[in-house]
């Protein structure tokens, strides 16, 4: 009897010490980020929810040794053959690549926004066109598969009724969904594994569809020789087993491996300015395509593989900027374009960057002035709008509402 009292106070004890000890470490990991934090709050009672929310978001962001913990676990659920992470925040389908879904009943309600780019449309110049380029959801029809009691999301379904309504209202679209499967890259090619995003080769194909597109609609051809379409004129560096994208990072690389990357910039000369703002925080580059229009960065950092600063698609034009002006400065005559975008769309886009003559991007999560305002006083002869499927949101249309 005695023994057995022993051995209880002697893991109770070893319990609480790794309670108390992990405690510890977590409150030195994240001391910093929360100091940081209550130092810049505002402590208006009305801001209080939202510097509660991003104390959480120190907190979480900053457990110690947190994506061992993520690796544990992710390699677990493959041990228990197991498709889903974190209450199906991220699923596993037939083909091994993991997604972003959430149980629904049907396709989402977009009326609204479809009204806001109409209300968009009618602002710009009467010269100006617009157009709505639909990029591919990674659940791909006639393609992917969901093991049963995977939840579906049906974002194909609610950006079709999207498209539906932009098209009764007379606006422009290009659905890249169309002709994905017969693009020529295989289908397990056509999206990371790891990662929402497509890869750079269908970035690039998309880029041709754009053109092809943008050839229908003016007298003169963007690529009459369809030269910078051919990624035969391309470098294509592909790099190995280096990628774990926003659903990996969540998952482990235990759960669904590595992706590899390729970079793709042009083999023959360019010469472009950049300039970028968000924030703050803003910069301006010059010079050929893979100095000004790339950052190898995310390529070279070693020792954080899951750290956002290793994300490989930011890549291209620096991520996500809240405001982005590219000039080709061999293609003074060309159009001049904006997009406003998420970022699927900034590969496909830098590549457009060979073709025309300037560029604007805005990323409606990150630019905080009027979206409507710039787009009707920049000298444009093209506006696009390119939010991807999942995005189908209000906070990637915030304006034209009607109030």
């Amino acid at each position: 009897m005695h023994n057995f009292l022993a051995k209880k106070r002697i893991t109770a004890f070893l319990f609480i010490l790794v309670l108390v000890t992990l405690s510890v470490l977590n409150i030195l990991q994240s001391f910093g980020p929360i100091k940081q934090t209550l130092a810049s709050g505002d402590y208006d009672i009305s801001e209080t929810k939202g510097l509660i929310h991003q104390l959480d978001a120190d907190i979480n962001d900053h457990v110690f040794e947190k994506f061992g913990f993520v690796e544990a676990y992710g390699y677990l659920q493959s041990l228990m053959w197991k498709n889903e992470e974190n209450n199906f925040e991220v699923v596993r389908d037939m083909e091994g690549k993991l997604h972003y879904t959430y149980f629904a009943t049907g396709p989402t309600y977009t009326k609204d926004l479809s009204d806001r780019v109409a209300a968009l449309g009618a602002h710009l110049d009467p010269q100006t066109k617009l157009t709505y380029v639909m990029t591919p959801d990674k659940y791909v029809r006639g393609y992917t598969t969901f093991p049963e009691g995977i939840p579906y999301n049906y974002n194909n379904e609610t950006a079709d009724g999207f498209l539906a309504n932009l098209k009764q209202d007379g606006i422009d679209t290009l659905d890249l969904r169309e002709g994905l499967l017969e693009s020529g890259i295989p289908p397990e090619d056509l999206f990371f594994t790891t990662d929402h995003h497509w890869k750079i080769r269908t970035a690039f194909w998309a880029f041709g569809q754009l053109v092809n597109h943008m050839d229908g609609m003016y007298t003169k051809s963007l690529d009459p020789d369809h030269y910078f379409t051919d990624i035969h004129n391309y470098n294509v560096i592909p790099y190995e087993d280096i990628f774990i994208g926003s659903q990996g990072r969540k998952a482990g690389k235990y759960f669904a491996g590595a992706d590899d990357f390729d970079l793709i910039y042009p083999k023959f000369k360019t010469n472009y300015s950049f300039y970028f703002k968000t924030g703050e925080t803003e910069a301006a580059l010059n010079g050929r395509f893979e100095d000004a229009l790339l950052t190898t960065y995310p390529l070279n950092v070693e020792g954080a593989t899951y750290d956002l600063t290793a994300d490989k698609y930011f890549t291209y034009l620096y991520g996500n900027q809240g405001m982005v002006h590219v000039v080709n400065k061999d293609n003074p005559n060309g159009l001049k374009v904006m997009f406003i975008k998420d970022s699927l769309a900034v590969p496909m886009i830098t590549f457009l960057s060979t073709v025309v003559s300037e560029i604007y991007v805005i990323d409606p999560r990150y630019y905080t002035e009027d979206i409507m305002d710039f787009a009707s006083k920049t000298e444009l002869d093209h506006v696009f709008v390119s939010i991807s499927p999942q995005d189908l949101v209000e906070e990637f249309f915030p304006y034209g509402a009607n109030n």
